[in-house]
């Protein structure tokens, strides 16, 4: 074979090779996303998630170049929305939002396999606070404590089990009360009630749930349960400030299936992280009174693990195992 021979072929192989790289013959990995993405939101419309969810969605849809659909699904106080995710392939077609409640399902007799489910990104952090009524004897953290451990304080929780009988139930392991859990099913707007009319002598509960009885002059909080601040209440203390090591977060976050590819978990983070920071998600916090809290895949996962942890030991203390 002559020399020019031999270059033309070296040509039309490399020319080849361009075509079929061009093509994606080289790389077996699967565009993402494959069709619509349907993003499960285990309550019904206009509630908090579902609104969390639908400020997060256009940023979403512009960083993923794809659709995303927000799906509803309330049966069975979302244990419908969970199981679905929880069986659809792991391929991240299928997103999931939820807060703490989602670890709190099996105890709630919900067959709810929690190793299927995939953390990929927590959007939003807010706090459990002590909150009295604005007129009650104690001014202080220290005041309350001191009250507290001599006496059974009545406290409002949202049932058994439920969120903010944990915080309760938290607080008072921490200063060593003994408080008289009475519960309001209804939520925390029941709660709240309760406290502001004098039913009950506190609630630990969110800032942001209460801001309007708080704003109105009728409820005070003594501390917040979080590493900072809260927005609410910015001049309010956390309770590390005063002297008790005492958190709990109440996050909300975003799941998948577990098995999904590292891949699509990495484009599904970022399409996140720049959502949270976009003008519909900003200005839906900012309105709403929660802090925007962002963690990525590999922290969101040991996060989950680590609240998981602490639940189990909340619920053996309540006897729900």
């Amino acid at each position: 074979m002559s020399g020019t021979r031999k270059m033309l072929c070296l040509v039309m192989l490399l020319v080849f090779a361009a075509v079929v790289a061009g093509c994606g013959g080289g790389s077996d990995k699967p565009k993402y996303p494959q069709g619509d993405v349907t993003f499960l939101i285990p309550q019904g419309p206009g509630g908090g998630n579902d609104m969390t969810v639908r400020a997060l969605i256009p940023a979403m849809k512009k960083e993923l170049n794809g659709n995303v659909v927000p799906v509803n699904k309330a049966e069975a106080r979302g244990a419908v929305a969970a199981s679905d995710l929880a069986s659809a392939k792991p391929d991240g077609q299928k997103l999931y939002f939820n807060s703490q409640s989602l670890l709190l399902m099996p105890y709630a007799g919900v067959d709810v396999k929690l190793e299927k489910f995939q953390p990929v990104a927590q959007v939003v952090e807010d706090t459990a606070s002590i909150i009295v009524k604005a007129d009650a004897p104690w001014k202080t953290l220290d005041e309350f404590i001191k009250y507290a451990q001599a006496n059974k304080l009545k406290v409002a929780h949202n049932g058994n089990g439920a969120l903010w009988h944990l915080s309760a139930l938290q607080l008072a392991k921490a200063i060593k009360a003994d408080f008289n859990y009475i519960a309001y099913p209804s939520g925390g707007a029941q709660m709240l009630t309760a406290l502001a009319s004098g039913e009950v002598d506190l609630c630990v509960i969110s800032p942001s749930e209460s801001k309007a009885l708080i704003d109105s002059g009728r409820l005070r909080v003594l501390a917040v349960m979080s590493d900072t601040r809260h927005a609410v209440v910015p001049n309010v203390p956390t309770c590390k400030e005063l002297g008790l090591d005492q958190t709990f977060p109440v996050w909300r976050g975003i799941f998948t299936t577990a098995g999904t590819p590292k891949e699509t978990l990495a484009l599904l983070e970022k399409a996140i992280k720049t959502a949270t920071e976009s003008p519909e998600f900003t200005t839906l916090a900012k309105n709403n009174g929660f802090p925007i809290k962002f963690r990525g895949v590999n922290e969101f996962s040991a996060f989950v693990k680590d609240e998981t942890e602490k639940y189990k030991k909340l619920m053996a203390d309540i006897k729900l195992k």
